[in-house]
């Protein structure tokens, strides 16, 4: 497996057990979310981190888990499926999302959720 697979695979099993987040290890200082139903997201290692702090309001156990990863050049494709509780009621979350990776940290992170609701 590739070291980008790798982090995302880490990034995912600090959400599951609740972290540390390595937010510098992880992610550029420029990092950037594109994604459209969040416009106004901060850059850089704030806005890494508002990102995966979003699983804090989720109640344990939280099952994140990557189904598919494709990775081509720079760039790891992954379909996501998220498992947990939200507001007292079973929650689930299909997620597809593709990060540009600077070096081995990620710079860039399109994602679409596609299906769930989850502030």
């Amino acid at each position: 497996m590739s070291h980008r697979k790798d982090v995302l695979l880490e990034i995912a099993r600090a959400i599951n057990s609740g972290g540390p987040y390595k937010i510098s290890d992880w992610f550029t200082e420029n990092f950037r979310l594109s994604e459209p139903t969040k416009p106004d997201w901060p850059a850089g290692h704030a806005g890494a981190l508002k990102l995966l702090e979003n699983f804090n309001a989720l109640t344990r156990p939280v099952h994140l888990a990557a189904l598919d990863m494709v990775e081509e050049g720079d760039r790891v494709a992954v379909r996501w499926q998220l498992s947990a509780t939200y507001n007292g009621e079973p929650f689930h979350l299909a997620m597809m999302a593709i990060y540009r990776f600077e070096d081995s940290r990620i710079a860039e992170d399109w994602g679409i959720p596609i299906h769930g609701d989850w502030p």
